[in-house]
């Protein structure tokens, strides 16, 4: 009758022990508390030593021993990783069972060495997967019962169970911390889009005598790295710009506000188009991170002769569409993007605009744009769009081809930046 009134102690202490960690799992919201209360829940309800828990490393595919805890009540984070199939822990890893060790020495899977570099003598172990949805995320272990020499089957039916909801309450706070993480993430992505907008909405002039502009930006994305300027100079010149970061997202969105500031210095000083794109080159060189570049042309509108100088660096060749219907792509000279070389020459073109002419200017998330049926690319019948058809400002030519792109684009996704600038004289 003892032996059965023991039993039922025991069943009853582990029944107990399971409906804590149940309620661990609703109550915890920090990770490292969590941890520890899951190994100082499993020392009472098993009546062990000593209590470890390993989890998959993602980056290694090995077992990383994350938390230990002794009798004690302290805690330890060991820097210990665990290869599949190495001791009892890694078997378990390997093969997804739970395993109860009598003699640990005398089972030939103990890894004897761990024992000898901490000092602790193991007995009998308990060592049981942690697995959710069929994967298994990491491993359980607890060390010698402090009221009998070894631990037992009834034992290990409990541990088991235990480490079912161990698994559970890892699982579900790892989730809330990824929710937490994104929308962290999506907060700043926001910020990052609206600071964006706010600087290209400044990056041209409400009014410039006898000019007009008109721009239009969609990032593929929150953010992106195409971006525009015009700066009006008071020698009656105009320099404006357009480019294209390499990539997309947070990276490219802050090498483009980062050029875009010193572009305003470049701009005050330069001589020509081709001494911009040089002193840009320059400065940026230096700040760039490797494997990022950014292509760039850069204008001059001279007010008074209608004359526009043009140097590009691997951007996009521009269109003049004439008050008389023609459309025609300009040939400028083709050189190295920003950014890949310390100190690069930079050619230029001149163009003459009359009233009513207008340089439409834009990057590859425009000329690359591909229908997904066809595969054809939107370059492909570009000047099409821009021929034979009256354009009386900037803001008429922008949205021909805005609205083109998307008709031609039809039902696929955007992959790109989409950035176009038009401008000339009024």
């Amino acid at each position: 009758m003892s032996l059965e009134v023991e039993v039922l102690r025991k069943s009853l202490s582990i029944y107990k022990g399971l409906i804590e960690v149940s309620g661990l799992i609703s109550s915890i919201t920090d990770y490292d508390e969590l941890l520890k209360a899951i190994l100082d829940v499993a020392r009472r309800v098993i009546r062990a030593e000593a209590a470890s828990l390993f989890l998959v490393d993602e980056e290694t595919g090995c077992l990383k021993l994350i938390i230990a805890s002794a009798a004690d009540g302290e805690f330890v984070r060991p820097q210990i990783s665990v290869p599949k199939g190495r001791g009892i822990v890694g078997w378990v890893f390997e093969h997804g069972q739970s395993q109860l060790v009598v003699d640990a020495y005398a089972d030939d899977r103990f890894y004897k060495e761990a024992d000898r570099q901490t000092g602790f003598h193991t007995r009998s172990i308990l060592c049981a997967p942690l697995k959710r949805d069929g994967e298994i995320i990491g491993v359980l272990q607890t060390l010698n019962p402090r009221d009998k020499v070894a631990f037992e089957e009834a034992d290990l039916e409990a541990f088991t169970a235990y480490a079912t909801l161990t698994a559970t309450a890892i699982d579900k706070l790892r989730t809330q911390e990824r929710m937490r993480a994104q929308e962290r993430v999506d907060r700043d992505l926001a910020i990052a889009s609206d600071i964006q907008h706010e600087l290209l909405s400044r990056a041209v002039p409400s009014a410039i005598p006898g000019t007009a502009f008109a721009a239009h930006n969609i990032p593929a994305s929150n953010v992106g790295g195409d971006f525009y300027s015009v700066h009006p100079r008071e020698t009656g010149e105009i320099y404006f710009a357009i480019a294209d970061v390499s990539g997309k997202g947070i990276a490219a969105s802050l090498l483009m506000a980062q050029t875009l500031s010193v572009l305003q210095f470049v701009f005050a000083e330069t001589t020509s188009p081709s001494d911009a794109l040089e002193k840009l080159n320059a400065t940026l060189y230096e700040r760039i991170v490797r494997g990022m570049f950014i292509t760039m042309l850069i204008g001059r509108v001279t007010l008074a002769t209608g004359r526009v100088d043009l140097s590009s660096a691997g951007h996009c060749k521009p269109i003049v569409v004439r008050s008389d219907g023609q459309a025609q792509i300009v040939e400028t000279t083709g050189a190295l993007p920003l950014g890949i070389l310390p100190s690069v020459t930079y050619g230029e073109i001149t163009v003459d605009l009359h009233k009513g002419d207008w340089l439409v200017c834009y990057t590859d998330g425009l000329s690359e744009s591909r229908n997904p049926e066809s595969g054809e690319f939107f370059e492909d019948g570009f000047l099409r769009h821009l021929e034979n058809a009256p354009f009386p400002t900037p803001e008429h030519v922008v949205q021909q081809l805005v609205s083109a792109e998307r008709q031609h684009r039809g039902t696929g996704a955007q992959h790109d930046d989409l950035t176009i600038i038009a401008g000339g004289l009024v």
